[in-house]
């Protein structure tokens, strides 16, 4: 045990000479945590938090100028935080997402490995650190937090400084402890990052079969999307990133496997994403026509073309390298965020302007848009026999309501026709319009989005009333029901 401790002492020592500034860095923001609980100051909030993406940055730096003339960067990047004080909030913002992707991707293409076993190794040994780090330093956390309630719970002291305890045990264990054991742990050499059983189980019994269920789901829905000549549904845009990215990265890990189950799927990999990203461009092409950019739009334009520059990538033998995948992802992605003119937010702005949709109000907590669907067109009734009114709870034969945020359509006896949760209920109308739950609702398929088809009936809604508190938000239902319920004629009925 002894020995054990003393190696694990001698390797953190590496660690800590090997990474002097990013040691320096997680001391600094330690204090910077705990300040922050002291005096609330905003500006440090700012600072605080954009901790990750300057630890990462200096990680970075110091893989890049290693034994050259410009290592006075990697020294200086300690200072980096400074103009962060000046930086407006933007907590949780998609600025601050998009970054942090950045400075991780520049953090393994820094040392420009172009062979891909070279550079999934630094992937996974990267990520390996990283939830190893992550978990021990979360665990001493915990504990930390069950010792300090264990002391004040028996000895009765300490009664009213949780929070300050909080703080503090924060700061100390996610700035301090967490990138150390991260610097440990990310020092190993690439030749002990050897492929234990449990990864071979987990691609091969695992992730692997999930994602070859996915590939046929997909399939199945590009056959009914043609057959149908209908767009495909909004939220399908995520399944396609996540079924191409899930396709690469799984495809890289092959390599490393004792066993080799499904070269015969990962060897085409670039021709079997193709549906999938054929129904991607096409949706997103739609919303763009009809809607015009946002800025979750526009990255969703830039994620389509890195995964489309991927596949062209590995089509050729001399291009497929992951390096210049990532680094493709890398100038997309910064082009979009950081280049004023042509970032997300400005592009959005110039589209709306166009549309007489901008500007967007400055406080988003101030924005309500309510929206009453309604439609006072002829109704078709061919192909019906009977018609009939629509009521509220217990009105006339037929009947609407909602309790409960379900909406129920009954009949004179309390017998019910139809349920479904109402935003449910008004998502899957949108959908089958070809609409996102985010996106707004023209006119023009108010008609469509009031129809309901069921079993042997038709319900058109006499009124739909939604709202939603932000422009890229899903709508809420307010009130639907209402209208008139159609039952079909029988096919006997004209015999």
């Amino acid at each position: 045990m002894k020995k054990k401790i003393e190696a694990l002492l001698k390797r953190l020592q590496i660690a800590v000479r090997h990474n002097p500034a990013e040691v320096v860095l997680s001391v600094l923001f330690c204090c910077f945590g705990c300040a922050l609980y002291e005096t609330s100051w905003a500006r440090l909030a700012v600072v605080v938090y954009y901790f990750p993406v300057l630890f990462l940055i200096t990680c970075t730096l110091n893989s890049m100028t290693e034994g050259s003339r410009w290592r006075f960067a990697y020294y200086l990047s300690v200072l980096f935080f400074i103009p962060f004080f000046w930086k407006e909030k933007d907590f949780w913002s998609v600025f601050y997402w998009v970054t942090l992707v950045v400075v991780q991707l520049l953090y393994l293409v820094c040392d420009w490995r172009r062979d891909n076993d070279r550079f999934v190794r630094k992937g996974l040994c990267y990520l390996r650190a990283m939830l190893s780090a992550g978990l021990l330093a979360g665990i001493a956390w915990l504990l930390s937090i069950s010792i300090y309630y264990s002391i004040q719970y028996i000895f009765e002291i300490w009664q009213y400084g949780e929070r300050r305890f909080m703080a503090y045990s924060s700061s100390i264990a996610f700035a301090g402890i967490l990138p150390l054991l991260f610097l440990l742990f990310n020092r190993e050499k690439e030749e002990e990052e050897g492929v234990n059983k449990l990864f071979d189980v987990l691609l091969n019994y695992v992730l692997s079969p999930a994602l070859l269920i996915y590939a046929v789901i997909l399939y199945l829905y590009f056959v009914k999307v043609a057959v149908l000549w209908s767009l495909p549904k909004g939220a399908v845009a995520y399944i396609v990133v996540s079924f191409i990215s899930a396709t690469f990265i799984l495809k890289s890990c092959q390599p490393f496997l004792e066993r080799r189950y499904y070269d015969w799927f990962y060897r085409y990999s670039g021709w079997a994403v193709l549906p999938a990203l054929v129904m991607y461009w096409v949706g997103t092409f739609y919303r763009i026509n009809q809607y015009g950019y946002t800025e979750a739009r526009v990255y969703l334009v830039v994620v389509g073309a890195i995964l489309t520059g991927t596949v062209l990538l590995f089509f050729f033998r001399r291009t497929a390298h992951y390096l210049y995948a990532v680094v493709l992802a890398v100038v997309l992605l910064s082009f979009v965020t950081y280049i004023p003119c042509i970032t997300a937010r400005d592009i959005e702005q110039i589209s709306q302007e166009k549309r007489d949709n901008y500007p967007i109000p400055a406080n988003p907590g101030n924005y309500y848009e309510y929206v009453t669907i309604t439609d006072y067109s002829p109704l078709d009734i061919t192909g019906y026999e009977t018609l009939q009114a629509v009521g509220r709870y217990d009105e006339g034969p037929i009947n609407s309501m909602i309790q409960m945020d379900t909406f129920y359509l009954c009949d004179k006896n309390s017998l019910i026709l139809f349920e479904a949760e109402r935003d449910s209920l008004l998502f899957r109308q949108m959908e089958k319009v070809g609409l996102a739950p985010s996106d707004s609702i023209p006119d023009d398929l108010y008609p469509d989005i009031l129809r309901l088809d069921l079993d042997s009936a038709l319900y058109v809604f006499g009124e739909i009333s939604v709202y939603r508190s932000s422009p890229d938000s899903a709508y809420t239902v307010s009130y639907m029901g209402g209208g008139y319920y159609l039952k079909k004629k029988s096919i006997f009925a004209d015999s």
